[in-house]
């Protein structure tokens, strides 16, 4: 199995629902203000001539992207790619994220098992295998330290076009031009 073409693939990175305000992290469904945002974002995206979107399938942000796919591919021609650190990624989520996994999944033009099963820095890998993998990147990123963070600084490394679905007013310039802190 291959991998779509660089510059027709985007791919997702954003916090767990824990991190993210206003977010109930037993509920697999994103906030409605989140849910637009992240579908204006896909449109766009498309629009821009992207067909393929990779998300790393963790609770949270990848999962609603995954949903956000989902709801255009019908209409827009998009494909979704799942890109899973490791085997038993879900195992001990409730019952509702798994669903939302499970239905990713079933739906997926492409999906890529990393690992066979959980290893220290398999979700390093996971990040880095989005970003080489794409051209965009459309994030929730409000400067959070972590995973997130740090795709987004090795995708603007990488030269990817960056899209923050967060709050309008945080710049993802000092990621890499100032101290490289988060």
């Amino acid at each position: 199995m291959t991998l779509p073409l660089r510059a027709h693939t985007c791919c997702f990175s954003g916090y767990r629902p824990e991190k993210i305000p206003g977010c109930d992290p037993a509920q697999a469904a994103p906030p409605a203000a989140l849910a637009d945002s992240l579908l204006r974002a896909v449109c766009n995206a498309a629009g821009l001539g992207y067909t393929h979107f990779v998300t790393g399938m963790s609770r949270g942000f990848d999962l609603w992207a995954a949903q956000a796919v989902l709801a255009l591919a019908g209409t827009a021609g998009l494909s979704l790619v799942c890109a899973i650190p490791f085997d038993g990624q879900d195992a001990g989520w409730p019952p509702a994220w798994r669903a939302a996994y499970d239905e990713a999944l079933r739906h997926a033009a492409q999906v890529f098992l990393l690992a066979p099963a959980y290893a220290p820095g398999c979700y390093h890998t996971r990040n880095r295998f989005l970003v080489e993998s794409s051209s965009r990147l459309i994030c929730y990123f409000d400067g959070q330290p972590g995973g997130t963070a740090y795709t987004v600084r090795y995708a603007k490394r990488r030269g990817l076009e960056l899209d923050n679905v967060a709050d309008p007013q945080v710049s993802l310039g000092g990621l890499l031009y100032g101290t490289g802190k988060e």
